[in-house]
């Protein structure tokens, strides 16, 4: 079976062409070589991930399911630009990636799944003895971000998303509890949570409300006032420029306007939605300010990225040899983080951000790829316009 794939990583790159483009079929390679092929610590069909406290030098290996999921989703979504063997391997890296979710699959109706193995009954910040000795009292629920990035990435039938949406509508706000960490104004918007869990106070993110509703237009599901509720509160926060000016409050799993920016621009694909739509020529104005702003490489991609998903043109970033060959798989970029009390009242939230101990960042060097190969799959393939 591996020589079989080397083959056709070799068939590919004999039809690639011109600059960086030759470089889709090692970035092909590298994740089918990244992905776990048996069980140990990170599971079978998963992509290692590592896991910083603050600013300590020291990185852990975490075995969370965020990082596999959106590798899975992202090929997905790139399908329709690949050619006939590309989309062998894709579908290989995919079918791999669902062997691993039913570790974070919760036990009782396998609808939801967790950021950490639902299989282990330490499932709470693994290799980190103070923390995941704590996991009976701490472990965190089943969240909607994870789980909609999961169910959008597996090809299911229709009959399943529309019960694992209609599990989603039992944990809205104000439904049972009322959020206490936004802004005023939106306290009383009936949107997502990020967390299933009963016990866990109502948290917003715009990001995961991305994810959600990202999900929700994959299977072309019928909105409910809750995904109406998402959506305006999502176009709110864009008018009155919170994702730009204050990213790390709104979002505070993604929490930069780079990463923010993305996850609009991969709602705008999932299906046209007319307000998002009319607000494009922004997003390119914004995309292109916040390009020319940003020192991070890999940031810099995931703005060009999103400008490509507009159709329009973004400033040319060349990609190298030795960045696929691994020189971008550094600690400098920053896609999910949070901190230990980010889904707590206003008062908390806001004192504890400032704690850099309360702060975690994860990183995967397979996403890191990916995020490359989208970018060069949509420079190459996808027609644009000159928006620069």
């Amino acid at each position: 079976m591996k020589f079989g794939i080397c083959l056709l990583i070799f068939t590919i790159s004999l039809k690639s062409f011109s600059n960086d483009s030759i470089l889709i079929p090692q970035l092909f390679q590298n994740l089918l070589n990244k992905q776990n092929l048996e069980t140990d610590f990170f599971v079978q069909g998963s992509f290692s991930s590592f896991r910083q406290q603050g600013d300590r030098k020291k990185i852990k290996a975490d075995n969370n399911i965020f990082f596999t999921a959106l590798v899975a989703y992202t090929l997905n979504e790139l399908k329709p630009l690949l050619n006939t063997t590309e989309k062998i391997v894709a579908d290989t890296i995919i079918n791999r990636a669902k062997k691993a979710y039913s570790f974070y699959q919760n036990s009782k109706h396998k609808l939801t799944y967790n950021f950490w193995p639902t299989t282990e009954s330490g499932n709470f910040f693994p290799n980190n003895k103070f923390l995941s000795s704590r996991s009976k009292s701490l472990a965190l629920p089943d969240d909607l971000d994870d789980t909609g990035i999961i169910l959008a990435a597996s090809n299911l039938p229709d009959s399943v998303a529309k019960k694992a949406h209609l599990i989603m509508q039992n944990f809205i706000n104000g439904k049972n509890k009322t959020i206490t960490n936004t802004y005023k104004k939106y306290k009383n918007t009936p949107a997502y949570s990020t967390w299933y869990g009963v016990k866990m106070p109502i948290d917003f993110d715009f990001g995961v409300h991305c994810n959600i509703l990202s999900f929700v237009n994959k299977y072309n599901l019928n909105w409910t006032i809750s995904d109406s509720s998402t959506y305006h509160l999502l176009l709110a926060m864009i008018d009155e420029e919170h994702y730009l000016k204050t990213p790390n409050y709104i979002s505070p799993y993604y929490s930069t306007a780079s990463v923010l920016l993305y996850h609009i621009a991969r709602l705008s694909s999932s299906k046209k939605l007319t307000e998002l739509e009319n607000r494009k020529e922004l997003f390119i104005k914004n995309g292109n300010e916040l390009f020319n702003q940003e020192k991070n490489i890999l940031n810099k991609i995931l703005i060009a990225s999103s400008l490509y998903k507009w159709n329009a043109k973004p400033t040319n970033i060349e990609i190298t040899k030795e960045m696929v060959e691994g020189s971008l798989n550094t600690t400098d970029f920053v896609y999910y983080n949070g901190h230990l009390f980010a889904h707590l009242n206003n008062f908390i939230k806001n004192i504890t951000s400032k704690l850099n101990a309360t702060h975690f960042k994860w990183y995967s060097s397979a996403f890191n790829d990916c995020l490359i190969l989208e970018y060069l799959i949509l420079k190459h393939r996808k027609k644009t316009v000159d928006a620069n």
